[in-house]
C-alpha cells in the first residue's frame, strides 16, 4: 500500500477489507495495481491504481454511478466494458457510494464474462458445421540460398559496378 497515494492508502485498504467482508472475491497483484474479481471469475470487477479506483458498471447505469459519486467519470463509454473512474483524492469522500458499486461490479462480474471473452465464446459457437481436427502439416523444403548476382565492373578502374546503361559511374572512365 507504500505506492498508493499516501493519503488514498487507508482508504484502499478500508475499501478492500469491507469488499471482501461482502463478497468473496480474488484480489491480484499486477504491478502498481490491483485487480479484485469475483472468486473465479476472469473479468476484473475494482482496478485499484495509484491514481484511483476504476469499478466495472453495467453500461446502461454507468452514468447514474457516475453522477451519484461527485468528481467520478465514465472512462469510455464506447467500450463494452464499462468502467467509472474515481480519482485518489475523492475515495473518501465518494466512499459509501464506491463501495456499493464496488459490491455490485462483483455480482456484474460473477454473472457476465467480459467484453472479449463473451465475444470469442459467442463466434466460436455460431459457426455450423463442427470444426475437424486438421492433419499436421509437412515440414516444407528449405530454400536454397541466395548468391548474391555480382555486377560487372568497369573494364578500366576495376573500381565501380557499372551503370545499367554499361557506363562508370566515376565519369572519369
Amino acid at each position: 500500500m507504500d505506492e498508493y497515494n499516501a493519503g488514498a492508502a487507508p482508504s484502499v485498504a478500508r475499501l478492500l477489507l469491507e469488499l471482501r467482508g461482502r463478497a468473496t472475491v480474488d484480489v491480484r497483484t499486477v504491478g502498481r495495481a490491483l485487480q479484485v474479481r469475483p472468486q473465479g471469475a476472469t473479468g476484473v470487477a475494482v482496478y485499484i491504481h495509484p491514481g484511483g479506483v476504476d469499478v466495472a458498471v453495467d453500461p446502461e447505469k454507468a452514468n447514474d454511478v457516475a453522477l451519484s459519486m461527485p468528481g467520478a467519470y465514465v472512462r469510455d463509454p464506447d467500450d463494452p466494458n464499462t468502467v467509472v473512474s474515481v480519482e485518489a483524492d475523492l475515495i473518501d469522500a465518494n466512499y459509501d457510494a464506491l463501495l456499493d458499486a464496488a459490491v455490485q461490479a462483483v455480482d456484474l462480474r460473477r454473472t457476465t464474462p467480459p467484453a472479449k471473452a463473451a465475444r470469442s465464446r459467442s463466434t466460436a459457437g455460431s459457426t455450423s458445421t463442427p470444426r475437424t481436427p486438421r492433419a499436421k502439416a509437412e515440414p516444407r523444403p528449405r530454400a536454397a540460398a541466395k548468391v548474391p548476382v555480382e555486377r560487372p565492373r568497369c573494364p578500366k578502374c576495376r573500381q565501380y559496378e557499372l551503370l545499367a546503361s554499361g557506363e562508370c559511374p566515376s565519369g572519369y572512365c
